[in-house]
């Protein structure tokens, strides 16, 4: 008897996700490039929106660094504020 193939409820809420998200990284450039109206002040949204992610990764970075453990950031927090802001125990 063979197994017949079918979509769980799960499969398909990934594939509405992933829907969603592709067409917002496709759909978002035209609509920025279309608000700024001028070449030059397009791609310099485009270098201070990297240039953020950038210094975000590498901040992230120093932080698993500095802390080398399972769960460093989660514990930077637990340490620095309190353990309810990290859900830890």
């Amino acid at each position: 008897m063979q197994q017949k193939k079918q979509l769980s409820l799960f499969d398909l809420s990934m594939i509405v996700v992933s829907l969603v998200i592709g067409m917002g990284i496709f759909r978002t450039p035209v609509n920025v490039a279309a608000k700024a109206q001028i070449p030059e002040l397009f791609y310099l949204a485009w270098f201070i929106g990297g240039f953020v992610a950038f210094c975000g990764a590498l901040t992230y970075a120093e932080i698993g660094s500095r802390y080398p453990v399972t769960g460093g950031y989660y514990k930077i927090f637990s340490k620095a504020y309190h353990p309810s802001i990290c859900f830890c125990h």
